[in-house]
């Protein structure tokens, strides 16, 4: 797959083509080691070391420079995508647009970024580089980012690419936190409440409680939204006949923003209830640093003067596998290629965007690391 652009251009495009057209949908093993083929082959007589693990049948390919587990900086990426319609794994570009399952998510970053592994590798800044790519984001990451992180692959800096929005540099994302509450009681009849409890009402007591704790909620906005924000759903109650509900439970998700530890957070929610048992049952950690650090000005500067428009800089609702990284003092930026509709029907990436987006990691890598001075650690904030 070939564009109206300049050679360089031209590769990463066709880079991203061929990314997309294997079917890497949940546990798509067979289409997983198609994609590790070509990704193998890519970097074939270059000097990159490659390092290919396995768990649980899920591929991780650690790409680097120096073949050591610590860098100066890693890459983050996963080349595994949604469910789509066939149609989806046969990318078109119509209209200076690349139509495809995984473009935006996150395909085109992917090819950016092995295209700077390749080029960079050579470099005469002997750039401390590797890249880390996964094959189970979508379905939770525990056999990819997160086995990386366990096993000690890590850098002074992290560049995520999939999260945040068109134009825009992300110093934030918000945690998560998903809990049942589940309560049990002894009612009394309709007409006689006296002789017991309501477990439904037991569920909302419990349930005012714990959102006594974020105030915020109704001011979060899609421009301003770095304020914890909850819902509840799946509520569920049991009752016999003549009786009010002996059991009820229900489902709540934060996405929160306060400087804590999912658990710490967790142990909050729980000291807050007198009736409901609170249990966690996914948990994803906050990634936050300053909006004011150096790297995350010296990132918005530099794609300022290569997409030649005002770069935004701002916090995402969502999360991203930096989280694995949340709490290891480690600066992480954010950012994706510029597009539209991920997990949809018609997911695509601006092709003319992805070497502005190329040229601006290449600076901000290069910057770095022809500096040779350490990341400031202090600038990234920890939940703990």
């Amino acid at each position: 797959m070939r564009y109206n652009g300049n050679s360089e251009l031209n590769k990463i495009v066709e880079t991203v083509g061929k990314l997309v057209s294997f079917k890497t949908t949940p546990s798509n093993f067979t289409e997983f080691e198609k994609a590790v083929k070509f990704i193998e082959e890519y970097f074939s007589g270059t000097s990159v070391k490659i390092e290919k693990m396995y768990f649980n049948k899920f591929p991780v390919l650690y790409l680097s420079t120096t073949g050591e587990k610590k860098v100066s900086i890693m890459l983050q990426g996963h080349v595994d995508v949604v469910d789509g319609n066939e149609s989806q794994f046969n990318p078109v570009i119509k209209n200076g647009k690349m139509f495809g399952r995984g473009t935006v998510d996150m395909k085109g970053f992917v090819a950016v970024a092995m295209e700077l592994l390749k080029e960079l590798s050579e470099h005469k800044s002997n750039c401390d580089l590797a890249l880390a790519l996964t094959f189970d984001e979508e379905i939770g990451s525990e056999n990819g980012a997160e086995k990386l992180a366990e096993l000690g692959y890590t850098a002074d800096l992290i560049i995520n690419g999939d999260a945040g929005y068109n134009y825009s540099v992300i110093y934030g994302e918000k945690g998560i936190l998903k809990i049942n509450l589940k309560v049990e009681a002894t009612p009394g009849r309709h007409p006689y409440t006296w002789e017991g409890k309501n477990a439904f009402e037991l569920l909302i007591e419990d349930y005012n409680s714990i959102i006594s704790l974020f105030k915020d909620k109704e001011v979060a906005t899609e421009d301003d939204n770095w304020y914890t924000t909850y819902s509840i759903y799946d509520v569920k109650v049991e009752n016999k006949d003549q009786y009010p509900p002996h059991y009820a439970e229900a489902k709540m998700n934060f996405y929160f923003t306060e400087n804590l530890t999912v658990d710490e957070l967790l142990e909050l929610i729980q000291s807050k209830t007198k009736y409901c048992k609170a249990e966690k049952f996914i948990g994803s950690e906050r990634v936050f640093m300053s909006p004011k650090s150096k790297q995350i000005q010296l990132l918005y500067e530099i794609m300022t003067n290569h997409f030649a428009k005002e770069i935004s800089i701002r916090t995402e609702n969502g999360s991203s596998d930096a989280r694995f990284y949340a709490n290891e003092n480690i600066p992480i930026v954010i950012l994706r290629p510029i597009g539209e509709d991920h997990h949809g029907e018609n997911e695509h990436i601006d092709v003319d965007a992805l070497l502005p987006l190329y040229n601006s990691l290449k600076e901000y890598i290069l910057v770095n690391s022809e500096n040779t001075v350490k990341v400031n650690t202090s600038e990234a904030v920890s939940a703990k």
